[in-house]
């Protein structure tokens, strides 16, 4: 007979609080991912740019909502890791618009930056119940993209559609959705989803993504920047090796504390390098194929993932 694992269920407050962390990050990132796609596509698709555009349109309104719900419920550590915005992300999403003339709700972007965090007083019943619909949504339509990604990528890998996003990208952001949505219905079913039990699973995933961050980043400046071509060059071969070196971890002893001291460290220095990016982007010092809004995405992107670092210590 074997031992049944009893899972300690989460309070209301942790629940609406985790949910409202998640969906700030996630909801602006699977946007953004839409509106990769959407630029991606040549006019003879131009109906999967359109399909693109309302996706793109659907998460943006989901994330206006979780907005509305989130001042006064969202976590500090959200808030202070620049996850939900960083001091790029409203000049990144101006040159965007100029570049591209696709429009952003650049109200938006300046309501998440004056969000301000959970206090001490307990959350409403009415709260808890709009934020299992935040959820349950969120969760729907991050399938549907999920399921486009899918097809996508399939007719790019069989030579049926061309588009200027990598197929590695592709995949890249369907494993961003799928994990959005393993964490969501953990949400659902009221389990945490930053016990430290599970940092080695996140740390695999996410050191996964960093490396892919940075080949992609090497892949899409111009030729001529040698310098950051090779940085970011050797960011994907360190993070791959750290990639390993957490998949062993997860199949026999080790010391554990020190792969994710190696993770944290990693991640802390290609944020820094993301950062750095992003800013020359933005001040046109920097040559490349990378549209800026890019640039603010995986560097969001690096600040959740240390985040989660350092929550789980």
């Amino acid at each position: 007979m074997g031992i049944e694992v009893v899972k300690k269920l989460i309070s209301q407050k942790e629940f609406i609080t985790m949910s409202l962390d998640l969906n700030l990050f996630f909801l602006r990132i699977m946007k953004e991912h839409s509106f990769f796609l959407e630029i991606g596509f040549s006019p003879r698709n131009k109906n999967m740019g359109e399909q693109a555009a309302m996706f793109r349109r659907g998460f943006e309104q989901l994330l206006s909502e979780a907005t509305d719900l989130a001042n006064g419920n969202v976590s500090a550590n959200a808030l202070s890791s620049h996850q939900v915005t960083t001091q790029y992300t409203l000049e990144a999403e101006r040159l965007t618009n100029f570049y591209t003339g696709i429009p952003f709700n650049l109200g938006l972007t300046r309501r998440e930056e004056m969000l301000q965090p959970a206090g001490l007083r307990m959350p409403s019943a009415r709260t808890e119940e709009a934020v299992v619909r935040l959820d349950r949504r969120a969760y729907q339509l991050t399938a549907e993209l999920a399921t486009f990604k899918e097809r996508l990528l399939q007719s790019v890998r069989s030579c049926k559609m061309f588009t200027v996003n990598y197929p590695l990208l592709i995949e890249h952001i369907l494993r961003e959705a799928r994990h959005f949505m393993e964490m969501l219905v953990k949400l659902i079913h009221r389990e945490s989803i930053t016990r430290p039990e599970d940092l080695l699973s996140q740390e695999v995933f996410w050191n996964r993504q960093m490396a892919e961050h940075a080949k992609f980043i090497a892949g899409l400046l111009d030729p001529s920047e040698e310098t950051l071509i090779e940085a970011a060059s050797m960011f994907g071969r360190e993070f791959d090796a750290l990639t390993a070196e957490a998949e062993n971890a997860t199949k026999q002893t080790m010391d554990l504390a020190g792969v994710t001291a190696d993770s944290r460290q990693g991640t802390e220095r290609l944020r820094d390098f993301k950062a750095s990016g992003t800013k020359g982007i933005l001040e046109c010092k920097i040559q490349s194929i990378i549209i800026p809004l890019l640039g603010d995405h995986v560097l969001r992107e690096a600040n959740h993932y240390l985040c989660i670092i350092l929550i789980s210590d």
